[in-house]
């Protein structure tokens, strides 16, 4: 069985890794707001995992130098070593529908 973090508890976490980065950095949270154009207690809120917004989070991101970690966050999606054409999928199929599994196929013209 799998234990699922609250995304309070996974909001709390990503606040307070960011914080201590900054601190790490020797920065301060308005040195931080005046560079990337948010005030302080935006960066207050995100670094409390009190929420923000993800404009907000990528502007301070690029105000600490670490825009490209954006990138760790979601796997690319487009690209698949076993799929060559997973670079041209534009949108996610249909699920099957359950109730047309045992239906027979036809051509439409109905």
């Amino acid at each position: 069985m799998s234990y699922k973090k609250p995304v309070v508890i996974l909001a709390k976490e990503f606040g307070e890794r960011l914080a201590a980065f900054r601190l790490s950095c020797n920065l301060r949270q308005s040195d931080i707001a005046s560079k990337a154009g948010v005030s302080r207690g935006v960066i207050v809120r995100l670094e409390a995992g009190e929420g923000g917004t993800i404009d907000s989070l990528i502007r301070i991101m690029k105000a600490m130098n670490i825009e490209e970690r954006l990138n760790w966050l979601v796997p690319d999606g487009r690209i698949s070593p076993l799929d060559p054409r997973s670079e041209l999928r534009q949108r996610a199929r249909p699920l099957p529908d359950e109730n047309k599994k045992n239906e027979p196929w036809t051509w439409g013209d109905e």
